[in-house]
């Protein structure tokens, strides 16, 4: 795994642990041995400080690559920075390469430094990106009909034991299904795409639980313990359903097209769970329509309320402090309030544009500020798709 770390890469000016008092002029004034001696006296041992103050430090590391410089400085560092409990990360974005799976280094691009970061991977050719996975990426080997989690940092692999779905894709994965057994779910449809398929892998029973339901599911669906939230796309129904006992509980309409201020709901569909709430978000957008004219609205799903207590979308304006990540897997959630200079109640998300309908679009990477009702676009050196991943250690 240390030597998958030391391999990361990133095309910028290197970051060199180079801690001296000296000005950036003094190498241009000659000293004298002495001179010298008492410059070297002065220059502090870092090795020296104390470990709680290190670990303070290591916990206001937002960017992985930052971790892991930190921890190779020294044997004192590295023992106040533990993988096993790292700082709070900011998603990378994960490059999809082409149409014909991933091969060769994997490229990310660092939300939190602007940085491309360039890591080997393991052969993963025939290998299509299914999306994130928390910690983790799951790909589909479709020649050998293989699932299998894998950490693109530290080059961990786990195959996934064999299951007939067609179409499938990540809903959720624990931050550490291998050690922890947490459950991994995945959905998708049957081969002939009339019966929706809803599995949930355990990694210590290494055995998949199917529930089938008379609908199709697609990605951008969520989970949240034990309770799986699917969006039918011909109806705008969602769907609860309960892992524990295979039924669907509720089957919430869609919110009325009136509140959204006389916009038709033509674009996108995200269910995310954010801070304990499921979400449901949905990005008014195509690819013709520029940054400054896409609009996001947001409900928060009440399962209590509603008329005759019936469960029911409530529109919200604000998220608080919660940061939305969207792509064209999935979404999640992360606090603002681990992250220094980002705003909360903001949603970062990957728009595909182009000029005309004869264009091939490009995607770019955008902010939407919720309380304004305003996108932006932002500083991003990829055109493909790929998807949001938290990088992790482990």
């Amino acid at each position: 795994m240390n030597h998958q770390i030391a391999q990361i890469r990133h095309h910028s000016i290197p970051y060199n642990f180079q801690f001296s008092n000296q000005s950036p002029d003094s190498k241009r004034h000659s000293t004298t041995p002495m001179a010298e001696s008492q410059s070297f006296a002065r220059t502090p041992d870092w090795s020296i400080l104390p470990p709680e103050l290190l670990q303070i430090i290591a916990k206001k590391l937002p960017d992985i690559s930052d971790f892991v410089k930190f921890r190779a400085v020294c044997t004192t560092w590295r023992s106040s920075a533990c993988i096993s409990d790292p700082p709070p990360q900011l998603p990378w974005f994960l490059e999809e390469q082409d149409l014909l799976g991933l091969e060769g280094d994997l490229r990310f691009y660092s939300l939190f430094s602007g940085k491309i970061h360039t890591v080997p991977s393991p052969n993963l050719s025939n290998n299509w990106l299914g999306g994130r996975a928390h910690d983790y990426i799951i790909l589909y080997n479709a020649p050998l009909c293989q699932f299998s989690l894998l950490n693109p940092l530290t080059g961990r692999k786990v195959v996934i034991p064999f299951l007939d779905i067609a179409g499938p894709h990540p809903v959720w994965v624990g931050p550490d299904p291998i050690e922890s057994g947490e459950v991994v779910v995945l959905s998708g449809n049957s081969a002939d795409f009339k019966t929706g398929i809803l599995a949930l892998y355990q990694p210590v029973e290494r055995e998949w639980v199917v529930i089938e339901e008379s609908c199709s599911f697609h990605r951008r669906d969520a989970y949240f313990n034990g309770m799986y939230y699917a969006n039918e796309e011909e109806t705008g129904d969602t769907k609860v359903i309960s892992t524990v006992t295979r039924k669907v509980l509720h089957v919430v309409p869609p919110p009325p097209e009136d509140e959204n201020e006389g916009d038709p709901i033509t674009g996108v569909t995200y269910l995310v769970q954010s801070s304990g709430d499921i979400l449901r978000v949905v990005l008014h957008d195509n690819e013709l329509i520029e940054v400054a004219d896409c609009r996001f609205y947001i409900y928060r799903l009440d399962l209590r309320s509603g008329s005759g207590g019936n469960p029911r979308w409530v529109k919200i304006s604000s998220i608080g402090d919660q940061i939305l990540f969207l792509d064209d897997h999935n979404g999640f959630s992360l606090s603002c309030n681990d992250f220094s200079g980002f705003r909360g109640n903001s949603i970062y998300f990957i728009k595909w544009h182009s000029q005309d309908i004869y264009d091939p679009p490009l995607s770019l990477l955008c902010r939407y500020d919720i309380a304004e009702a305003r996108a932006e676009p932002l500083n991003f050196p990829f055109t493909k798709v790929g998807t949001w991943i938290v990088p992790s250690l482990r």
